[in-house]
């Protein structure tokens, strides 16, 4: 069987994919360490990670909370210029995103819910980066019927 977190990855892929046309690249299992290994071609790029898992234990299921990390990459080049106003906006076209469908289409998943965001502007010029995170609610069974 496979993972609840596998259809979530997915559906957050294709979410975001659908629904911000400026980007380039949107990926969760190939995430880049350092972020000059980003090709020209990939950014405006979106790598998707998780954090961790907060778990209730309910009888015969588990209720989860999954903090989960969307990293925002532009980069300042001759053909595009990237500024903070430009990083605001391609954020706030992801959370629109995302938030379109806040349970992701997934009948597990209780709701989609924003916990903060941070903005790095000048740490790795030319890139600039935002970092969004955000869990995700969702019920899975743990025990067949009794």
């Amino acid at each position: 069987m496979a993972a609840i977190e596998s259809e979530i990855a997915d559906a957050l892929v294709a979410q975001i994919s659908a629904g911000v046309p400026a980007l380039n690249s949107v990926s969760f299992d190939k995430i880049k360490l350092a972020i000059d290994e980003f090709q020209p071609y990939e950014i405006p790029a979106v790598q998707i990670y998780d954090i961790g898992q907060d778990i209730v234990h309910m009888r015969g299921r588990k209720e989860v909370e999954w903090a989960i990390a969307i990293e925002i990459i532009l980069k300042n080049t001759v053909a595009a210029i990237a500024d903070q106003k430009s990083l605001w906006d391609l954020r706030r076209d992801v959370e629109l995103a995302i938030w379109a469908t806040p349970n992701l289409g997934i009948p597990k998943v209780i709701h989609a819910i924003y916990t903060g965001n941070v903005t790095d502007l000048h740490l790795l010029e030319p890139y600039y980066v935002a970092r969004m995170d955000m869990s995700i609610k969702y019920n899975d069974d743990l025990t067949g019927s009794c």
